[in-house]
């Protein structure tokens, strides 16, 4: 008779029952001290174990007065160690024939479930890797000994649970079976569906249950496929198919209570939005309700917003990773599911983002008032100043438009009858506002340096509605620089 490996609990069961000296007393004395629950799962390993023909058991009053060992159970361990070196050796010479699963340690009793199913099922226990290794969920670097059980993998699985999404590290693990390119299978526990999916397994991806008969079947064909396991009856397929189906079922009902999807899907992890890059634009892309835009419109909007040290590169490379997502020239096209996942709940999601947003606004009406009080700009910018609040100017040449500048500078010294000092100075005070951030660059020549700059909207706020104060200090300037003609 073929050998057949049995399942962790039934497998315990056989051997305490051959390592007994009264295999009949052994499981009388199982079922006197099991519950009512803990029966049930005793008499179906009884009958797995009568099934397979390892034993025969003779009942009396609804209780086994006689336990026939076979053969084939007394030499178990002994067919066992063979059995294992044989697919062993068949993992050996086929290093890439390794079925990953992903999953939180929370949910390491279904990825048991899936293993003891494999195995029964004549997929070796020793394919499977599972990563829930101590400590796994709970840091983020993906750890060596995971990164060569993926280069390995021919078939990946992903369990998927409110946990799982909550882990920083699962969702690192996730992005890295969206990349590889080998079937993935995602399983759904109830609290998740196509509607709370996202990050990289996302509703692009059929979920599979494992209550499902069909379900169990299509997961079953594809790993067996992509291990190349030996053909196995569809009696045992059915049996085993059956058996994890109940097994399942019966977790669910002893499993903790899980909060409402609409609770899960108001829970939104910035794990995957890992630099203030990224936040300032995707905080644009969401207030704007677009999923698509340029680094013109961003540049734009940043220069108009007064927000600081921003790499619109980085962000829409990092921001194009996410699944669907691309840059296509100088525009970046957000992942549609991300999109959706992200505007859902743009309500929340936004305050916080804005948050990161202010952090790199620095307003420059505020840094010149700083400036101004503490007397720090000297006199030939504040007679800079005087010349921007008079003739209300916005944009300032550089470079070769420098020299329309200075003309039109000369022209207003000559009305305000001025020496030339500020006409002589203007490099000087032009990049002084460069260097403050008073000014940001609003055009730029063929080569792409910058030939015209432009006033920020908060300093020109303050200063198209300059205080009486600071007019009368302006005026003490210009009175300083008055030409004295001699006639």
């Amino acid at each position: 008779m073929m050998f057949r490996k049995l399942p962790s609990n039934s497998e315990k069961i056989l051997l305490d029952l051959v390592a007994s000296e009264n295999a009949t007393q052994t499981l009388i004395s199982l079922y006197k001290e099991c519950s009512e629950r803990d029966r049930m799962e005793l008499d179906g390993v009884v009958r797995e174990l009568k099934e397979h023909g390892y034993i025969d058991v003779k009942w009396a009053d609804n209780k086994p007065y006689i336990v026939i060992l076979h053969n084939c159970a007394r030499t178990y361990s002994e067919n066992l160690a063979k059995h294992e070196i044989r697919k062993g050796e068949i993992i050996l010479k086929e290093m890439k024939r390794n079925v990953f699963i992903s999953h939180r340690s929370t949910d390491k009793a279904i990825a048991d479930m899936l293993v003891d199913f494999f195995s029964a099922t004549d997929i070796p226990k020793n394919a499977i890797f599972c990563s829930s290794l101590p400590g796994n969920d709970i840091n983020e670097k993906i750890s060596d000994e995971v990164k060569s059980a993926l280069k390995r993998s021919v078939a990946n699985i992903a369990i998927l649970s409110q946990d799982y999404y909550q882990s920083a590290y699962c969702l690192n693990e996730a992005g890295i079976l969206w990349y590889e390119d080998v079937p993935v299978i995602p399983i759904a526990l109830p609290e998740i569906d196509s509607n709370n999916m996202y990050g990289f397994l996302n509703n692009e991806y059929k979920i599979r249950r494992l209550d499902c008969d069909t379900d169990v079947s299509y997961i079953y064909d594809v790993i067996s496929e992509a291990v190349e396991a030996p053909h196995v009856k569809n009696s045992v397929i059915t049996h085993e198919n059956n058996k994890l189906r109940e097994r399942y079922k019966d977790y669910l009902k002893r499993r903790e209570p899980i909060a409402q999807v609409s609770e899960i899907q108001n829970t939104i992890s910035f794990s995957e939005i890992t630099t203030d890059d990224e936040r300032i634009v995707l905080y644009y892309l969401l207030t704007k309700s677009v999923r698509r835009v340029s680094k013109d419109v961003i540049l734009k909007w940043l220069n108009e917003s007064e927000i600081h040290n921003v790499n619109i590169d980085n962000a829409f490379d990092l921001l194009s990773s996410f699944n669907g997502g691309a840059v296509s020239g100088d525009v970046l096209e957000f992942g549609i599911g991300a999109f959706r996942k992200y505007s859902a709940k743009s309500e929340t999601i936004i305050p916080e983002l804005k948050e990161c947003v202010d952090k790199h606004t620095i307003l420059a009406g505020d840094v010149f008032k700083t400036l101004w009080d503490n007397n720090r700009l000297d006199s030939i910018i504040k007679l800079f100043v005087a010349y921007i609040v008079e003739e209300k100017m916005q944009t300032f040449g550089n470079r070769w438009m420098s020299e329309g500048q200075i003309i039109n500078i000369k022209e207003w010294e000559s009305k305000n009858t001025l020496d030339s000092t500020l006409s002589k100075n203007y490099g000087s005070c032009l990049e002084f506002f460069i260097q403050n951030d008073f000014v940001y660059e609003s055009s730029w020549t063929s080569y792409g340096n910058p030939r015209e700059y432009t006033l920020t909207s908060s300093l020109r706020e303050v200063l198209f509605n300059c205080p009486t104060e600071i007019k009368e200090k302006l005026q003490d300037v210009k009175d300083d620089n008055y030409l004295d003609i001699p006639f």
